[in-house]
């Protein structure tokens, strides 16, 4: 029995014949704990209570056949006014085809007046109810996968652009250089010393260009990761945000083989680095603290900080660094936590077993 002793159980009933609905509203109380029930004899009636914001219902019981409007008009009508409500039709006329259509249109249920008792009346507003609730969440996350979507495609362009700027920018300019370079050489052939001390310069400008393509190969796919690990990696990822912040730093590291697949390493990395990306852009923090170990086969990442902690417009399921971090560890099979530590700060913790 729905117990609705704590918050009404409230019940639109849209019919025009006071027989029916005093036959209907004689099931729902034998079933239902104190429901509260109002009645609308026609259209019209339904739409004014419909269209009040405060009159929010869980379920909206409608007869086809009403005086100022019928028939499939009628449920398109009130599908557009219910603001997601589920909506169960009850009929006297036994159209199978019409009932199957009706489902189609986003009816929640489709009941014989004839064949009508409590229990069946029961079942139907306990089944519309949880249908609509997983409607509901099913809608929800296809909202927040587009949203996601989005946002990763608009930030895959940012990065595309980025790159794109320090090849051109950066690259291209000493490129360039080193053209130029080698042009003027050819005018030192005369000139011995000079020839030397310019061929060292064309070496350091060589010597600039092969670091900068390293560092842009380390940004698309950390090489540490492959080479010596990902605690390593780790550890050079916040050595390198302290630098580029000004921020102190500090990592702890248990001293123990880590054994992760290749996938896993390289999300936990990103995971790490979306961390840091959001202190450098929220937190106005000087702290910043990355902690490894490894608890019965189960691996604990942490970083934290010293800051303001997580803003509450960025707190939510359609933040794009909060998102993609949530994406990540769903992808890996992690848990992820983000706590804000107050007054001081923020910690996500990251953890996973190898074995799960």
């Amino acid at each position: 029995m729905i117990n609705s002793t704590t918050s009404p159980y409230r019940i639109l009933v849209v019919e025009d014949n006071l027989g029916d609905f005093t036959l209907i509203e004689e099931f729902i109380i034998e079933r239902v704990d104190f429901p509260k029930i109002e009645h609308a004899n026609s259209f019209k009636e339904a739409e004014t209570l419909l269209a009040k914001p405060e009159n929010i219902y869980h379920i909206i019981l409608l007869d086809l056949s009403l005086p100022d409007k019928n028939g499939e008009n009628l449920i398109h009508e009130i599908i557009a006014l219910s603001r997601h409500t589920p909506v169960v039709v009850l009929t006297g006329f036994s159209d199978f085809e019409f009932g199957v259509k009706s489902l189609s249109m986003g009816v929640s249920d489709y009941l014989l007046k004839e064949d009508l008792n409590a229990n069946g009346l029961y079942k139907s507003l306990i089944y519309s109810a949880e249908r609509q609730k997983i409607s509901n969440k099913l809608k929800e996350s296809e909202k927040q996968v587009r949203s996601f979507a989005n946002q990763l495609n608009n930030a895959l362009e940012e990065e595309r652009a980025h790159i794109a700027r320090e090849i051109h920018d950066e690259f291209g300019q000493q490129l360039a250089g080193l053209k130029m370079s080698l042009s003027a050489l050819r005018k030192l052939k005369n000139s011995p010393e000079a020839q030397e001390e310019f061929i060292n310069s064309l070496v350091e400008e060589v010597n600039n260009s092969i670091e900068m393509v390293r560092r842009i190969a380390n940004e698309l796919r950390p090489v540490l990761i492959d080479k010596l690990g990902l605690p390593i990696a780790l550890e050079w990822l916040v050595k390198e945000f302290a630098k580029k912040t000004g921020m102190s730093s500090e990592v702890n590291v248990v001293d123990t083989p880590l054994v992760l697949d290749k996938i896993v390493e390289i999300n936990i990395f990103r995971i790490c680095q979306e961390a840091l990306t959001n202190i450098a852009k929220h937190a106005q923090a000087t702290e910043i603290k990355l902690d490894i170990a490894c608890i019965e086969n189960t691996w604990h990442f942490k970083v934290s900080d010293n800051g303001i902690g997580i803003p509450n417009s960025l707190n939510n399921s359609i933040s794009m660094g909060l998102l993609n971090m949530k994406e990540r560890s769903y992808l890996i099979g992690a848990t992820l936590i983000i706590t804000n530590n107050l007054p001081s700060g923020t910690i996500i913790e990251i953890t996973v077993n190898p074995n799960d």
